[in-house]
């Protein structure tokens, strides 16, 4: 899928969530612990700011969802 914003070839993966928002590319393993180093380690790509925990929304991703289309973009 070409990225509508740049044209380049993006990754195909899954978004995850536990302690640290992260993308995990297709043919990489789930990290074992959900720290930021396992995540790398794994080769999964963290997509949150440094805010664990954090409750300060001025912290959290601003994303854009097409309830139609069923597709979100998110800057991280």
């Amino acid at each position: 899928m070409r990225c509508p914003f740049c044209c380049a070839e993006m990754q195909k993966g899954k978004l995850r969530t536990r302690g640290e928002n992260y993308f995990v590319p297709d043919g990489c393993k789930t990290p074992m612990l959900y720290t930021k180093k396992s995540i790398v380690s794994a080769g999964a790509i963290p997509v949150s700011t440094d805010a664990i925990g954090a409750s300060c929304e001025e912290n959290w991703n601003t994303a854009y969802l097409c309830l139609k289309c069923r597709k979100y973009i998110a800057d991280y």
